[in-house]
């Protein structure tokens, strides 16, 4: 199976509520299609079946070929979700990761590469430019509309860096789209084109499985966690996969899958306070929501969430080139797009 399978159009259906995280892989965290779930706004935790967390009605609906709606994307997703959930199984009887190599190892390198494609994260990104043209009403998208626009999306007036950043990925997204911004199906189709190039980043790591001897990881809206220790570029840049020192995914709420730089496979148990720790990488990181069980809300208790979570920001600024001979030379402008880590 490849991404490539996953994606082909074809079958029509009637849209319904699509998960952007995966109903069986949340049940796990709950009792039955029960979990309790703790929101960022409004601030405030309730117990919610797996149906309603983490979806979103037509979040996969594409047209077909004869302009119907189809929901092939979701079907296909499901499929892939079975074989992940198998795996799971298996690891929670065998206490041990699937081997380098082997197909099973291969489905949940796809499994996490999907996940971490389908956030609603990725769908702001790519739809960026749609909603600053929405905003603008007709007016011009200029520097003034632009530091407008970027003031109510950050909760806080941009600084003249970003807002050059935005507007120039902004008109050059355009200018290389006959002056159309980016439609609903290339936000659903375009992201999963990054899957296959991805999944060797996942599948040269070290796979470390974290046991904990309370059943208290959490997880949430969006489940994969790229950590590394904060650094002072923070400030105007992410880091992807190939940057990232852990690469987290709670599989159970005694276990995690944790991916470093080295190779082979090991199982660790982990202190409490290290559970502690990822949960609240993980909350920070969510979209809206935490997800525990419903009779353990202490560890959802524990975890803070912030009213605003991962923003989408930009910065344009200096390239600078450390030569030999410690001087530095200037190599032009890059752009930063990037979404925060919290």
């Amino acid at each position: 199976m490849s991404a490539t399978d996953s994606l082909t159009v074809g079958d029509v259906s009637t849209p319904k509520l699509h998960h952007y995280v995966p109903q069986s892989y949340l049940a796990r965290f709950g009792r039955g299609d029960m979990v309790r779930v703790k929101r960022r706004c409004p601030p405030k935790t309730h117990l919610s079946n797996v149906k309603n967390v983490a979806a979103e009605t037509g979040f996969y609906t594409i047209l077909d070929q004869n302009g119907m709606p189809s929901t092939v994307i979701e079907h296909e997703l499901s499929r892939l979700e079975g074989q992940g959930l198998a795996i799971l199984r298996q690891m929670d009887e065998t206490g041990i990761l699937p081997a380098a190599g082997t197909d099973d190892r291969e489905v949940l390198c796809l499994y996490m590469a999907v996940q971490m494609t389908r956030t609603p994260g990725k769908r702001t990104a790519m739809l960026f430019g749609r909603d600053v043209t929405a905003y603008a009403d007709g007016r011009v998208v200029d520097d003034a509309l632009m530091t407008e626009y970027l003031s109510r999306h950050l909760g806080q007036a941009p600084a003249a860096p970003e807002t050059q950043g935005a507007l120039d990925y902004y008109h050059g997204v355009r200018a290389i789209s006959d002056g159309n911004d980016p439609t609903h199906e290339d936000a659903v189709t375009l992201p999963f084109g990054s899957v296959e190039a991805c999944i060797p980043e996942y599948r040269a790591r070290h796979w470390r499985l974290e046991i904990s001897r309370k059943p208290i990881f959490l997880t949430s809206d969006a489940p994969l966690v790229l950590w590394r220790p904060d650094t002072p570029s923070d400030a105007y840049k992410g880091f992807g996969l190939k940057d990232a020192h852990e690469i987290r995914f709670p599989v159970s709420p005694t276990a995690q899958v944790v991916l470093i730089p080295g190779q082979g496979t090991s199982v660790e148990e982990v202190k409490i306070s290290r559970v502690i720790s990822c949960n609240q990488d993980l909350a920070d990181s969510c979209a809206q929501v935490v997800v525990g069980h419903p009779d353990r809300p202490t560890a959802l208790d524990r975890v803070q969430l912030s009213n605003r979570g991962p923003t989408l920001r930009f910065y344009k600024g200096p390239l600078i080139q450390k030569n030999s001979d410690g001087t530095e030379a200037h190599m032009g402008d890059v752009l930063h797009m990037y979404t925060t880590r919290r």
